[in-house]
This record gives structure tokens, sequence and C-alpha cells, in this order.
């Protein structure tokens, strides 16, 4: 019999793709909608009778919205994380996957808890460490088969296109605004130097489909793109999918980590290149936020 299989945040960027891949490989999943999955009770009966659930139903941002809002990311990734792991367990599932961010890793580099992390994500990627504990500890006391998938930063048909968003989403809607008014120059946060690995969202929902049954030791798997890219690389290709003429500034202001890029623990031979990715994300762009307006 094939699995009962769950998105849970399913509107969002990351659960919308995993529909998408499910709905490709001829499986319906279930995708419960009012539910706060903060309560333990609320997220118990939204579960019971799956087998699997993909918890995309995180909270998240980019740099100016970790400054603006460090508590309230953080209370709010502890609230869903344990309403929603307590509720699964509650409710039998012994597969449960969730979606934690690089920042999760020290500064600097190295394994987790080795060193200080970066200040400007720090109360959000605290609260992902506990979540990851809290992972472990589940498997251990209860036999579950829960997993955390670490992945970079992903970007794609859904993303947040606010000023707070990450760094994708973030060039597409600086780029795309100034071209529209005609205006010269495109000033952008930072300097242009951080490093970065950009994962298109589809790809990350094919690995967590592909990795959700495969044998590993421990409950966190690192997702890598295998290469890594500038802010300032990635800002000349998003400017040339736009179609953007004039020419660029930086602010200079804090970039977070130098360099963000998880060691190889999946890794997809098959990724959607940058370009293709970036122009289907942009197209999108086009199709929803625009036409909002």
């Amino acid at each position: 019999m094939a699995d009962k299989i769950c998105v849970a945040g399913h509107k969002g960027m990351l659960g919308s793709a995993l529909v998408r891949r499910l709905t490709a490989d001829g499986i319906t999943p279930w995708l419960p909608t009012r539910t706060d999955f903060s309560i333990v009770l609320d997220a118990e009966v939204a579960f019971t009778g799956m087998d699997t659930v993909f918890f995309a139903a995180g909270v998240g941002g980019g740099i100016a919205k970790n400054q603006r809002i460090p508590a309230d990311l953080a209370l709010q990734t502890l609230r869903l994380l344990t309403g929603g792991m307590e509720g699964a367990r509650r409710a039998g599932i012994k597969r449960f996957v969730w979606f934690a961010c690089a920042c999760v890793y020290p500064r600097e580099g190295g394994a987790l808890w080795s060193g200080p992390l970066e200040p400007t994500s720090q109360a959000f990627a605290a609260a992902q460490l506990a979540g990851i504990e809290l992972t472990h500890a589940m498997n251990q006391q209860y036999g579950t088969g829960y997993l955390v998938l670490v992945c970079p930063t992903c970007y794609g048909p859904g993303d947040d296109f606010s000023d707070e968003g990450h760094v994708v989403a973030g060039l597409i809607r600086a780029f795309h605004g100034a071209k529209v008014s005609g205006a010269s120059m495109v000033t952008l946060w930072g300097t242009g130097r951080a490093i970065r690995q950009v994962m298109y969202v589809d790809d990350l929902a094919r690995v967590a489909l592909a990795v959700v049954h495969a044998p590993r030791n421990g409950c966190l798997v690192n997702v890598s793109v295998g290469t890594s890219v500038s802010v300032e690389a990635l800002a000349l290709c998003v400017k040339d999918i736009v179609g953007y003429t004039g020419s660029i500034a930086w602010r200079g202001m804090d970039d977070g980590a130098p360099r963000k890029e998880l060691a190889v623990g999946v890794w997809l031979t098959s990724l959607i290149p940058l370009a293709e990715g970036l122009r289907r994300t942009y197209d999108w762009f086009l199709a929803h936020k625009v036409a909002e307006r």
C-alpha cells in the first residue's frame, strides 16, 4: 500500500514545490488547511492517518527581517517545531521531515555547536538548533525516523519578494523595480563579496522525496548544490535575466556570514541550472506578483 503523505505548509514556496513533485509522481498528498501547527492537538488531528509528514510550515527571512524581529522568528520556529513534532508523535507518524537553514552552522564553518553563530541570524539559528536536538531526542526515545534537511538558500516560484526576503527574490524585486521606473542605478544590500549556495526549490523537493526512505546515520542530512557563487555574480546574472541595463552600487552593509557552504551530504547531479531557475522564478514573479499590483 502506498504511503499516505501530508504536506504541512503547502501554500508556501517549499510546500508548493513538494506538492508539485508528489503530483508529478502520481501521489495526491493530504493538505491540511486552517491548522495551527504550533498547537499540539491541532497538529495531531491534521496528521492522524498519515504515514509521512513533510513539514514546510516554517518561518524565515533575510538579514533585514532577522535584525528587525529576531525574537518573533525564534519563538515561531520553536512553537512550530515543538507543536508539529509532538503532534506527529501522538498521531503515530514514523517519518517526519523538516527543513533547517545553513545558518545553524558556525559563522566561520565547522561542525554544529563548534563555534559562534552568525550574529545577524543568531536567534533564528539557535531555535533551529533546538529543533535539531529535539529531532534526535524523539528518535532516541520513541524510535521514530524524524529527519532534518539542512538546506542552502532556496529560491523559486512562491518566494518572498518583499524587502525582507532572501537574496534571490530581493535581487529580482530590485532590478525589476529599477527597470520599470527607468532608474539608472540599483543600490543593493551589502558588498557583493559574500559567498552563497543557492538552490532552486523544486530540486530541494526532489531531494526530500528521495531521502525520506533512504538509509542514513543520524537525523541530519546536508543538502548541497556542490557549487557556490558570490552575491555580486548572482546579482549580475539576475540583472541580465531581468533585462536591466543600468549600473549597480553596493550599500556596504552587513553581508551576514562571509560564506555559507554546506558540506555534501546529498548532492543532486541533475540540478536545474542557475540561469534557468532564475528565469523560471522571474517568469513566476511577472505572472503573479506584478499582476497583484
